[in-house]
């Protein structure tokens, strides 16, 4: 099949909310109990890795926080920061959704792209960012969370 032919990418909603709901059931388990702007916890998910979760925006009905790896480079500082997986996830506690709204240094991702485009970001990047984020909390939930540290 020629590329001309080929269907364009349709999200289907109702799988992609279903994903968010599933995360946020996750995450919620993770967060720091205080609730307080700036609170993280440190999440050990292995001997070499460890990730940060940082509360940083907390509104009535949504907050935001970020996830980033935090394990010492193997490598030089300047190729580690670029390949440290980081994700900026935003819940929305009155629809119990987590949303990732950054990931790396993409943000704001539209719902659907054109394929090829010049950031080669895939025509499903939103949903695949967001699969992502389950593998993350499927790897603390299989590693049992080593240990999680709340940091003040």
């Amino acid at each position: 099949m020629s590329l001309s032919k080929q269907r364009r990418y349709q999200p289907y909603v109702p799988d992609f909310l279903s994903l968010c709901e599933r995360n946020y059931a996750q995450l919620r388990h993770l967060l720091p109990r205080s609730g307080q702007v700036g609170d993280a916890v440190q999440i050990q998910v292995s001997a070499a890795d460890k990730y940060l979760l940082k509360l940083q925006e907390l509104c009535k009905f949504t907050s935001t926080i970020r996830i980033e790896h935090i394990s010492e480079p193997l490598f030089s500082e300047q190729v580690v920061s670029w390949l440290r997986p980081q994700f900026e996830v935003r819940l929305y506690h009155d629809a119990r959704l987590a949303e990732v709204v950054a990931c790396q240094q993409v943000r704001q991702f539209k719902a659907v792209y054109d394929y090829p485009n010049t950031d080669m970001l895939l025509p499903d990047e939103k949903r695949q960012i967001n699969l992502l984020l389950r593998d993350w909390l499927n790897l603390c939930r299989a590693q049992g969370l080593c240990s999680a540290v709340v940091l003040l």
